[in-house]
């Protein structure tokens, strides 16, 4: 969005699947490098580099690397402890175990202190949200002023709804990476209640890689679509022909530190939403933009609200769109983040 609004030239590059003579080529041509969630001793070894070769560098963050979930990819080498999980049936197995499949404690206890070390090096931090903010900053007080908030934002470009399609039930969809897995369990007995309460007036939606509930709910009650590539998954979103949507997050350190994003992705369908009364939705006026739960029974009452009541749908729906095409568009807040970033390069010389 930067480059298509003509407001930096911008080229992106990974270190792990970009060739070498490319990367040297891009970092020739550059001034300012942004490097999304890095993370260990290598990583402060090349931001050091960059600034060497007399490169601008901000460090991007939407999750607490200092609290990550177990069941976010990047605890294998972030992880500080053995985890357990139990499966939808509540059996128990081992999910990381201290030196078994790659997973070293002593070596992400390396990489946990060289995070300090990424931070007070860095020419800036980016962040999604307030909680985030706090939370760096406290762990690091000396980058209190060099820590700016860009909130997750949608491209209305990108996320646009087709002709809605009347299937004869309701469609509720729960969007859900693997990092949450713990609110499986929650998931099921909202939906459980919902399912006996309204029967086969309604059916459950699934796009993500929680794949467990598909033991809960047959192929009669539930639809399962495992997630896809960034780039076609406004256009699978947009195919679900959701009619509700729910985000239930469990309230720990880990889910203070996400975003509104998913009510975002629901509301740029004008999609109503049902999500927990915690940090992340904070944004969220109960009742007019959408719904705030702080219980499996308020959840399942404020799902039936918005089943038995399609102009009450439409109304949240519509409010929640106006909502985040105010405060949450791709197109309006980037033009905020570029001048952080020139701002972080005029403090930088």
């Amino acid at each position: 969005m930067i480059k298509k609004l003509g407001l930096a030239e911008v080229e992106i590059f990974s270190q792990f699947n970009t060739g070498r003579d490319e990367i040297e080529r891009m970092l020739n041509w550059s001034d300012f490098i942004v490097a999304q969630s890095p993370a260990g001793v290598d990583s402060v070894a090349l931001i050091m580099q960059y600034q060497k070769m007399g490169k601008v560098v901000v460090l991007d963050y939407d999750d607490l690397v200092y609290s990550c979930s177990p069941f976010n990819p990047a605890y294998k080498t972030l992880g500080l402890r053995d985890v357990k999980v139990k499966d939808i049936d509540g059996k128990e197995y081992p999910l990381y175990e201290d030196g078994k499949h790659g997973f070293s404690i002593k070596d992400n206890y390396c990489r946990y202190r060289s995070q300090r070390d990424l931070l007070n090096i860095a020419d800036g931090v980016t962040v999604t949200n307030e909680y985030l903010k706090s939370q760096y900053i406290a762990e690091n007080p000396n980058i209190a002023n060099k820590v700016e908030i860009y909130p997750n934002s949608i491209d209305f470009n990108l996320f646009k709804p087709f002709p809605k399609k009347d299937t004869g039930k309701i469609r509720i969809g729960w969007l859900a990476s693997a990092s949450h897995v713990t609110e499986m369990w929650m998931v099921r007995n909202i939906l459980t209640k919902l399912f006996k309460k309204y029967g086969d007036k309604i059916i459950f939606v699934q796009l993500g890689d929680v794949r467990e509930l598909t033991k809960a709910f047959d192929n009669t009650k539930m639809e399962y679509y495992p997630f896809i590539d960034l780039g076609t998954y406004p256009l699978k979103l947009a195919s679900l022909n959701l009619d509700i949507g729910i985000s239930p997050i469990v309230d720990d350190e880990f889910n203070r530190g996400k975003s509104q994003l998913k009510w975002s992705e629901y509301s740029a369908f004008r999609v109503p939403s049902v999500c927990s009364d915690l940090i992340p939705y904070n944004c969220i006026e109960d009742g007019k933009t959408g719904y705030l739960a702080k219980t499996d029974d308020e959840f399942a009452e404020k799902v039936g609200l918005l089943i038995e009541n399609e102009t009450l749908r439409r109304e949240i729906g519509n409010n929640a769109f106006d909502k985040n095409y105010q405060d949450f568009n791709l197109e309006k807040n980037v033009v905020n983040l570029v001048k952080k970033y020139e701002d972080f390069y005029s403090r930088s010389g």
